[in-house]
């Protein structure tokens, strides 16, 4: 992935991005985060089936119990529903970002807490179509990727650096080296 978007990941940025969309994440799901919730809610839910279909064959319970150790070493509780793959992932998910909203600096929080927002992924839904104004081109794209997930890129730092510069000298400032205002009359100094 870090190829295909030029967005370096670090161990939060992965995790964020392995997230459902709906909970600020990219929807990037690993097959080792999903196998754990998969197995649980396939034993849940056929116990009852097995039982009524062969009553006199006992279940191992052996991989059962050692996956629920497993569940509870990393998450704090189990899902009420434990039919539905959805009930235990989505307490996966949601110890996950309980646990970067923890360990996140202040700016990573607010953008933590805003990624989760419903509108705030409305790009990723949106069909590219160029006659309508929303293809997204590979550095804006990247951008995004980058800002979601509060990662940095190359394209992400020179896009940032140019978009407050043409902001600032707009306003009437000048960019480089150094950011100060533009003598646009005499009684505005430098």
């Amino acid at each position: 992935m870090e190829k295909i978007s030029n967005v370096t990941f670090g161990k939060d940025s992965w995790s964020q991005a392995s997230l459902p969309i709906r909970q600020g994440g990219l929807g990037l799901r690993s097959a080792a985060d999903l196998s754990l919730p998969y197995f649980l809610s396939l034993f849940f839910a056929c116990q009852g089936l097995i039982n009524r279909l062969l009553p006199s064959f006992t279940l191992p319970h052996g991989e059962v119990i050692n996956a629920t150790d497993t569940w509870f070493t990393l998450n704090d509780s189990s899902p009420r529903q434990k039919e539905t793959q959805s009930a235990w992932d989505g307490l996966a998910c949601r110890d996950s970002l309980a646990a970067l909203l923890d360990t996140s600096s202040p700016w990573n929080h607010c953008r933590l807490l805003t990624a989760k927002k419903s509108h705030t992924a409305a790009w990723s839904e949106a069909f590219p179509i160029a006659s309508i104004g929303n293809l997204v081109s590979p550095d804006e794209l990247q951008i995004t990727i980058a800002l979601r997930i509060g990662a940095s890129n190359r394209i992400f730092s020179k896009a940032r650096n140019a978009a407050v510069g043409s902001l600032l000298t707009g306003w009437g400032f000048t960019t480089f080296p150094a950011l100060r205002m533009r003598a646009a009359s005499p009684d505005i100094q430098p």
